[in-house]
Order: C-alpha cells, then sequence, then structure tokens
C-alpha cells in the first residue's frame, strides 16, 4: 500500500502541475473560457485567477504561513499513514490525494506566492484547480472510510490479529511441549544407559 500511496501521491501533483501549466500559458488573466455551456449558464469554464490565499480566498495575503501550515500537515498526515499497521486501499487513495493536493498548492505557494486557480464549475461560485479536487475527493474518501468502512475493516484486522495470535500461542505450546519431550527423553537416555 507504500508504493500504492506515493504513486497517487506523485501522479496528483504532476496532473497538477501539468494543468497548472496549460492554464498559465493558455488562458490570460481576466479570459473566460466556456467549455461547457447550457443556455446562457456556464457549467464549466475556465478562468486565471491567483489566489494568494487559501480555499474560498481565505487568509488572502498570507502565503508564507499557509505554505508553513501546509508542510506541517503533509509531514503529518504521511508519517500517520506510514505508521497504520492496518492500511486499506481507501484510506491509502484518500490519503495519497491529500497530500499530493497539498503537495501542488505548496509548490506553488513557495515558487509563485499564489495558488494558481482556474476552474469554474457551476452552481459554485469560486474558481479551483486540480489540486483542490484532490484534497477535497481525498477528504470525501476519508469521511466514507472513517464512517462506513473502518469499523468493518478494523473488526476483520482484529479476528485475523486474533487467529495469529492463537496460532503464535499453539506454535509457542509446541515449542514448550517439544522441549518437555526433549528433556523427558534424554533423561529416559541417562536412565537407560545408568
Amino acid at each position: 500500500m507504500i508504493i500504492l500511496f506515493w504513486m497517487i501521491t506523485v501522479l496528483s501533483v504532476v496532473i497538477d502541475r501539468i494543468t497548472k501549466y496549460i492554464a498559465e500559458s493558455g488562458i490570460s488573466e481576466g479570459q473566460l473560457i466556456r467549455a461547457i455551456t447550457l443556455g446562457d449558464t456556464d457549467i464549466l469554464a475556465f478562468s486565471l485567477h491567483k489566489n494568494t490565499g487559501a480555499a474560498f480566498s481565505s487568509f488572502t495575503g498570507k502565503t508564507m504561513a499557509l505554505a508553513i501550515v501546509t508542510a506541517i500537515a503533509m509531514v503529518l498526515i504521511t508519517v500517520y499513514f506510514h505508521k497504520q499497521k492496518h492500511k486499506h486501499p481507501l484510506l491509502t487513495v484518500s490519503f495519497g490525494l491529500i497530500v499530493g493536493g497539498g503537495i501542488g498548492n505548496f509548490i506553488d505557494r513557495v515558487f509563485q506566492g499564489y495558488v494558481t486557480d482556474f476552474i469554474r464549475l457551476f452552481p459554485f461560485n469560486f474558481i479551483f484547480n486540480f489540486a483542490d479536487i484532490c484534497v477535497v475527493f481525498g477528504a470525501i474518501l476519508l469521511i466514507v472510510f472513517y464512517l462506513f468502512i473502518e469499523g468493518k475493516y478494523m473488526k476483520q484486522f482484529e479476528e485475523e490479529k486474533s487467529n495469529e495470535q492463537a496460532a503464535s500461542s499453539v506454535l509457542d505450546d509446541f515449542e514448550k511441549t517439544k522441549q518437555i519431550l526433549s528433556v523427558v527423553a534424554g533423561s529416559l537416555n541417562y536412565c537407560a544407559n545408568s
């Protein structure tokens, strides 16, 4: 699962970087490119925006503080994931998306001083990017995991662990019995030779 985590993380960052490069080189600030419309409504449009804040343009102008918080969060999430003894595939995908999205926007904040946003989707009244999509979907998957899957998965994990412990206990008892029989056999052999 570690490899899957890093593959998703790296793939998320690469796609984010490519889409931001395409947006910055193909869209002028203030320009609106309508991709999908329904009557007068833009269902999907592209518009370049330099966001110096966080989600929904909150914390505007706090770019370095946000970069530091993001870096700390990504490290903590990665360490937490790696320390998990049981890595469910959904949890792996979730953390990979969250970390990949966080790194994508972190790169923007550190090297540009802002995050490149360019996707507008009806009915939402904000602009976002691929990294934001990764973080949001990762968070949704995380919620789904903890609400609907974790209990069942942990029960199965505990049962497997219990079975392993029972098997280990039987092996330990077998080893003790073998040692006792070895001592008895040695004693009998000594008595027979005396």
